[in-house]
């Protein structure tokens, strides 16, 4: 996966949590708040997930 790639991803998935939060605190609706807290987790591993270089 490209560096770009991953940034696009990440980005999204931030957003994403970012609606999540807004709908469930609107609406009131916990499925959505447990939602964003899931998709942030997701973004936070994703930021510091260390690739592993192949040995050439």
């Amino acid at each position: 996966m490209t560096t770009f790639t991953k940034t696009i991803m990440l980005i999204s998935i931030i957003l994403l949590a970012c609606v999540c939060y807004f709908i469930g605190t609107v609406k009131g609706a916990i499925a959505f708040i447990a939602l964003g807290i899931l998709l942030e987790i997701c973004f936070w591993v994703g930021i510091f997930k260390t690739t592993k270089k192949a040995a050439s």
